[in-house]
């Protein structure tokens, strides 16, 4: 087993450990403390904690880069649909587990009819005969509408940019795929398994447009070691994929991912698109999470020195963004041939045979694979074992340490007559006063500091927001104002299909735009302001840990000091406070998430089609009426004049929805993350602080009385005390042992 899950069930068996141990002390009569439940929590919270942590990696690269084909190898099977489309594709997530499944979430109801409505905006046609109520696909009559709304386009209404119109096909794949999907989808999320011998169907169901399009998310589940347990790799879309969506998918996924591996074909080498992604990574702050795979295609070279020409070429490319790129090159169907030879294809085997021969090239391309092995292996085992573990060892340190005190102020107080007793727990309560007290004032400080940096934050917010700022706002207001419509362009359409659905074709041609710039340039921005902001407050909260940490700690000494008769375990020193490191446990504890990247493009549910295509059209059609009585040469130029009043309107009122959009969303990463965020950062804070107090400091007042009483079996419940007490001790030394293994991990 891989040392660091070596250590992370370790790990977990003290956890485990902990937790029967504090059972085991609440067994006793009626010598349970008030710091029991705290404990046990924190051992649950560290059980859970450990179970559910996962290391991500996104694989990214342009479309036939070689990522499905890459994350393949990295689990020794074709389990991946390798060359599938690239307009519904989502980004497939892939783990080892018990066994072989796919797990396809599907999109509920409101989700796809949502879809629907952003994709139909201006489309001709789709009205629904004056009734007032949103579109919904399990209607007949409004498949019938839209239906025939995507027929009487024209096939060059279709197309956007050279590439099919991204709305269009949307539309059009939820309507064939309807029939085969209506009973899987739900109001609510619904999930689709195929597990074992039916694995492979969930190829078929992510490379059909018409089916994927009611995907939400493929999680894959490999039984096979693969990069080892609690890793997950995402295979996303290309980063060339036409669609902005897809984009702002890879971007969501990007911000929580550890490492990014991009995958760039040793064929096509650094291309214009890859360039525009990179820079984009760069914007978005995490560029340092980047490493670089050149996939190389042992047919494509003629010999070794070519190859690494080209390696050299595309390492200079790579440095005018990324200064000192990481890169590795191999070949990643080379290397899925080879783990897959019983099972190949005689015409593959024959390849596999003919590359074998290429003897200097595979040998370098084996060198290197096995050099990325040995850098994912140390990504993942010795920085993920420092960045997991630490944090949870150094808690159950606390926790051992305060049961192991427990035991002693309990013992050392049945070995003394009822007058001792009294004085002993006299002095534990004025001891506890203090300590009270200090807990007190540690809640009001960090109350008053969290109060101020969630002011902070919201004024921040405003200012990155604020229309009237040379900011992110007034950039898409600039660009939508300055975006220019080549008139021209559409001279043949106006003849031949008329206005509106020339419009249409202009919206969809903007649109394009539009989505295109809030994905390479809004949402960049918005993800590194993000960053930043967490950045700031978990520095700022770590800031008033430190002191009053060691606050903490020297009144937990002078309470040693006090009870110095008392028989207590030997206090280790504990390190800093921090919860920095504990970013994404503490949202993922708190159920929060950063508002989806393609949030950002959901203005157009704002655009009222009414407000376009009723008064404006209304207006502008009589201008073609006009324009039609008219010579012909006349006739033409009015209704170009018609079209560009059209499309000023058009602009307008997509300025107008995105201001109102781009603020609601402003407000959503305000009050639902950034200042939840806070208070969920601050509570963990409180809660770590409350875990050292809780290293001292028993109520023993109920053992007191009950000495006093005569109502006690004391050597009863010294042998339970000693046999706990032994427990502890071994614990302890467990915990100690771990922690040198770890030091030597990380040495």
């Amino acid at each position: 087993m891989p040392v660091y899950e070596t250590l992370k069930h370790q790990l977990a068996r003290i956890s485990d450990d902990t937790a029967r141990l504090l059972d085991d002390a609440e067994k006793i009569t009626e010598l349970t403390d008030e710091g029991f439940p705290q404990w046990k929590a924190t051992c649950e919270i560290i059980s859970e904690q450990i179970s559910e942590e996962i290391m991500r990696v996104a694989v990214v690269g342009a479309i036939k880069s070689g990522k499905s084909t890459f994350v393949n190898t990295l689990f020794g099977g074709d389990y991946l649909k390798r060359g599938a489309g690239v307009v519904t594709s989502i980004v497939t997530r892939v783990r080892t587990g018990r066994r072989l499944q796919a797990i396809l979430y599907l999109k509920n109801w409101d989700e796809v009819n949502r879809d629907i409505d952003q994709a139909s905006v201006l489309l001709p046609a789709h009205n629904r005969s004056g009734e007032d109520h949103p579109f919904d696909i399990r209607l007949e009559k409004d498949r019938q509408v839209l239906d025939r709304a995507l027929n009487e386009l024209a096939a060059d209404q279709l197309i956007t940019n050279d590439t099919r119109s991204a709305g269009s096909v949307l539309l059009t794949s939820y309507l064939k795929g309807y029939d085969r999907v209506q009973q899987l989808v739900e109001a609510d999320h619904a999930t689709v398994v195929f597990a074992n011998d039916r694995f492979p169907l969930h190829r078929d169901f992510v490379g059909d447009d018409a089916l994927a399009v009611y995907l939400k998310d493929v999680l894959l589940e490999i039984d096979t070691p693969g990069p080892g347990e609690g890793v997950e790799i995402a295979d996303c879309q290309g980063s060339d994929s036409p669609n902005p969506l897809h984009l702002a998918m890879i971007q969501d996924y990007l911000m929580m991912a550890h490492l990014t591996v991009y995958v760039i074909s040793s064929r096509t080498g650094l291309r214009q698109a890859d360039i525009r992604f990179l820079s984009m990574i760069r914007k978005m702050g995490i560029l340092d999470t980047v490493v670089f795979v050149v996939n190389c295609d042992l047919s494509e070279h003629e010999s070794l020195e070519e190859l690494s020409a080209g390696i050299r070429k595309i390492e200079e490319d790579l440095g005018l963004i990324c200064p000192e790129p990481r890169t590795f090159t191999f070949s990643s169907l080379f290397q899925l041939m080879s783990q897959m030879e019983p099972d190949l294809s005689q015409r593959d085997r024959d390849r596999l045979a003919h590359w074998c021969r290429e003897t200097a090239m595979v040998d370098f391309a084996k060198e290197e694979l096995a050099r990325f092995h040995r850098f994912l292996k140390r990504k993942i085992s010795r920085e993920r074992t420092s960045l997991l573990l630490k944090n949870h060892l150094e808690r159950l340190e606390i926790v051992a340490g305060g049961i192991g005190n427990w035991i002693g102020f309990n013992r050392d107080l049945l070995a003394c007559n009822a007058d001792d007793a009294r004085e002993l727990a006299d002095r534990v309560h004025r001891q506890r006063g203090r300590i009270d007290r200090m807990k007190l004032t540690v809640k009001n400080t960090l109350d008053g500091a969290v109060n101020q940096v969630k002011r902070d934050l919201k004024t921040a917010t405003d200012r990155f927001f604020d229309v009237h700022a040379d900011g992110v706002v007034g950039g898409v207001v600039r660009f939508v104002s300055g975006y220019q419509v080549e008139m021209h362009r559409y001279d043949e359409s106006l003849m031949a299909v008329g206005f509106a659905k020339t419009l249409y074709m202009v919206f969809q041609e903007f649109k394009q735009a539009v989505d295109t710039h809030m994905a390479e340039t809004v949402n960049p921005q918005v993800i590194r302001f993000v960053k930043a902001q967490e950045k700031n407050l978990m520095g700022y909260l770590d800031e008033i840990a430190g002191p009053y940490g060691a606050m903490i700690d020297d009144a937990l000494a002078q309470y040693a000091n006090a009870m110095d008769d008392v028989k207590m375990p030997q206090r280790r020193a504990l390190s800093r406070i921090s919860i920095g490191p504990d970013l994404e446990t503490i949202r993922k504890m708190a159920g929060l998430s950063l508002p989806p990247a393609a949030a950002t493009m959901h203005y157009s549910a704002q655009i009222k089609t009414e407000a376009v295509m009723r008064f404006g059209f209304y207006k502008i059609i009589n201008l073609v009426k006009k324009a039609i009585k008219k010579p012909a040469d006349k006739g033409h130029q009015e209704q170009f004049l018609a079209l560009a009043s059209g499309v000023k309107r058009m602009k307008r009122e997509t300025e107008r929805s995105i201001l109102f959009h781009l603020k609601d969303y402003k407000e959503n990463i305000k009050f639902q993350y950034m200042l939840k965020l806070a208070d969920a950062a601050a509570a963990a804070l409180y809660r770590r602080m409350l875990e050292r107090f809780q290293h001292h400091g028993a109520d023993l007042s109920k053992l007191v009385e009950m000495i006093s009483e005569q109502r006690l079996d004391k050597e009863k419940v010294s042998a339970s005390l000693d046999r706990i007490g032994q427990s502890s001790r071994f614990l302890q030394e467990k915990i100690g042992h771990l922690k040198a293994d770890l030091r030597q991990l990380n040495a």
